[in-house]
């Protein structure tokens, strides 16, 4: 029908209409760079211009409507409510967006981008702006209803969108988004700038599975239901969606930029289990350049690893650093865990936690586990008093974790890991971002962690007999007792007969992130030497015997030709005889080397047992 009907004509007989100022009033109607006229009139005009009048109850307004769309004319609703989207412009954005090409010169697509950019594109620019009344921030943005294809010109973009993002986002790559989409229906979801170079294709195949594992594709609401919602429905729909699903958004974050912090402990010598005892001075308290600590003989997190606090399957506890991370930080991928020798100022690594939920407020936290920390008050108070703590505060504060990880992913490393002295330059207890050198060495010691190998260096780091001494990554604490046995034995195996042509290292080789008291090497062959001071054998071997035994088996390649403990005491008969028994059942290398303190000569000081 209306065979004869073409774009220019159409277009003559809505100029003719806009001119005589004949514009009806009708529901549903012709969108013309803002005006809006009857479809039904446009034909009749039409006709009446070409000679041939027909009468407007001849025309069926239905059969009017899809003969202008389909000649690229955008069809409306006249009365729509509050200038809310509309079925009949949704329809018409969905089958103009077909035509592709876009001719400037031509009425028709230069009709078709006003109404893109001033109906559709600035309807989804308002559902934008609403939200952002609700507190969700957003980028520039613009109507970008036009792209350009090398080659073919200019074309429609099948879409519309906005970018949505939470308070504080510290990505513009990873979003929320509103728009039309190519079917006309409405949508709302989490997306991706996937023209960034950041996103390879096999990224983007990773956030699209990772995405329909956490969370819906996304939400539609189709325009043929438009009838049933309005501007406060859809603004309220989508808020609640954006609300909902803001916990996967920053999964998928840290997935893809991983938040990894460092963070101090107060130092504790039983393992952040129970409390230490420390000096404190009670005077000190409320003095904000002194550590809680300090004031009041503890520090929360001595409770992070005790098993009372294993619930579910989760570990809680308290790390005073979570207290200053960013108010919309609510997990940390990796957080690793550092400590400060108070008598060395040493820093040591002390643990690597995974995948940690942050809790902000009590309400956050399950009752079960409130109600855990709450009977767990008195032991805690008890175990306050055994190392002369102070009890008070205790008594009357609101005991609650701010963490909880998974204690079988954590890694609590069996021997801390010393650290460079320029590691840190701020030793507070602060969020640390792993960046930088910190993530440098941080990067290091997983890698020795995970696959630990030898790092064997020639020569004595032992120094001299000085209570911290100088050694490679940090200072190590020694009594002097150690480090008379070590310099000795370096300068006995340097000497020996037994060992030319080996290389030997004191106190600077490692195997993985452990520092080996000393070594001796010749070719593929190693020898490991772990030194103890105490004055019983059975203590000195019970103590190296699994530090030895890890240095030799951690790297598979190394080639052990014996295992040596040393210590300041001579083995008695039980003793040789407890130690032949273990050699037997071990079938492991072992020796153990006496020194003797009094003994001058320097080839006398070591008896081989």
């Amino acid at each position: 029908m209306f065979e004869d009907l073409t774009p220019k004509k159409a277009i003559r007989a809505i100029k003719s209409l806009i001119k005589e100022n004949n514009i009806n009033d009708t529901k549903y109607a012709v969108w013309w760079n803002r005006k809006l006229l009857s479809p039904a009139r446009i034909i009749t005009k039409h006709y009446e211009l070409e000679g041939n009048p027909i009468k407007r109850k001849s025309i069926n307004t239905d059969q009017a409507q899809l003969k202008l769309l389909a000649l690229g004319f955008p069809i409306v609703e006249n009365n729509s409510k509050n200038n809310f989207f509309t079925n009949k412009e949704l329809t018409s954005f969905k089958e103009l967006i077909k035509r592709k090409v876009y001719n400037k010169e031509d009425e028709v697509d230069k009709n078709i981008g006003y109404f893109l950019n001033q109906v559709i594109w600035e309807k989804s620019k308002i559902w934008r702006d609403k939200l952002t009344q609700l507190g969700w921030k957003t980028d520039k943005g613009t109507k970008n209803w036009q792209r350009q294809s090398r080659g073919k010109g200019q074309s429609y973009k099948d879409y519309t969108w906005y970018r949505i993002y939470p308070q504080n986002f510290k990505t513009k790559l990873l979003f929320f988004t509103i728009g039309v989409g190519n079917d006309g229906n409405l949508f709302y979801k989490i997306d991706i700038k996937r023209n960034d170079p950041f996103f390879t294709s096999k990224l983007e195949k990773e956030f699209d599975t990772l995405k329909i594992s956490l969370t819906e594709n996304y939400k539609v609401i189709l325009k043929e239901d438009l009838y049933n919602s309005s501007w406060s429905n859809l603004i309220a729909k989508s808020d609640n969606y954006f609300n909902n699903q803001i916990d996967n958004l920053y999964k998928i974050l840290y997935h893809f930029w991983p938040e990894k912090r460092l963070m101090r402990l107060v130092y504790n010598d039983k393992n952040w289990q129970t409390p230490m005892e420390r000096y404190w001075n009670k005077s000190w308290q409320g003095r904000s350049d002194k550590a809680h600590h300090e004031q009041y003989g503890f520090g929360f997190e001595e409770w992070l690893l005790n098993p009372r606090y294993l619930i579910g399957g989760l570990q809680y506890g308290y790390v005073r650093g979570i207290d200053t991370m960013p108010a919309n930080a609510t997990f940390i991928n990796e957080l690793y865990l550092y400590t400060l020798n108070p008598q060395s100022n040493q820093k040591y690594l002390v643990a690597k936690l995974i995948d940690v939920d942050i809790y902000r407020n009590e309400s956050e936290v399950k009752k079960k586990v409130l109600r855990i920390f709450e009977e767990g008050r008195n032991e805690m108070l008890q175990e306050l008093e055994q190392v002369n703590a102070d009890t008070p505060f205790l008594r009357k504060m609101l005991l609650r974790p701010n963490i909880s990880f998974n204690l079988d992913n954590a890694i609590i490393y069996d021997e801390p890991i010393m650290l460079p002295e320029d590691f840190l330059k701020i030793h507070r207890f602060i969020p640390n971002k792993v960046e930088g050198l910190i993530e440098k060495v941080i990067n290091n010691i997983d890698i020795s962690f995970n696959d630990p190998k030898l790092d064997f260096k020639e020569g004595n780091g032992t120094g001299s007999n000085s209570y911290s001494q100088i050694v490679s990554g940090g200072k190590r604490n020694v009594n002097r007792s150690h480090s008379d046995i070590t310099n000795a034995l370096h300068k006995y195996l340097c000497n020996s007969k037994d060992y030319n042509g080996y290389k030997i290292s004191t106190e600077k080789t490692k195997v993985g992130n452990n520092l080996v008291d000393c070594a001796a090497k010749k070719a593929d062959k190693l020898n490991l030497f772990e030194v103890k001071t105490t004055n019983s054998f059975l203590t000195n071997v019970r103590l190296a015997l699994g530090q030895v035994i890890e240095y030799a088996l951690l790297d598979k390649s190394i080639n052990i030709e014996e295992l040596i403990i040393v210590g300041p005491v001579k083995p008695n008969k039980r003793d040789l005889i407890y130690f032949e028994t273990l050699k037997e059942k071990l079938a492991l290398p072992i020796s153990y080397w006496s020194f003797s303190f009094e003994e001058k000569q320097l080839q006398k000081k070591f008896t081989k047992h």
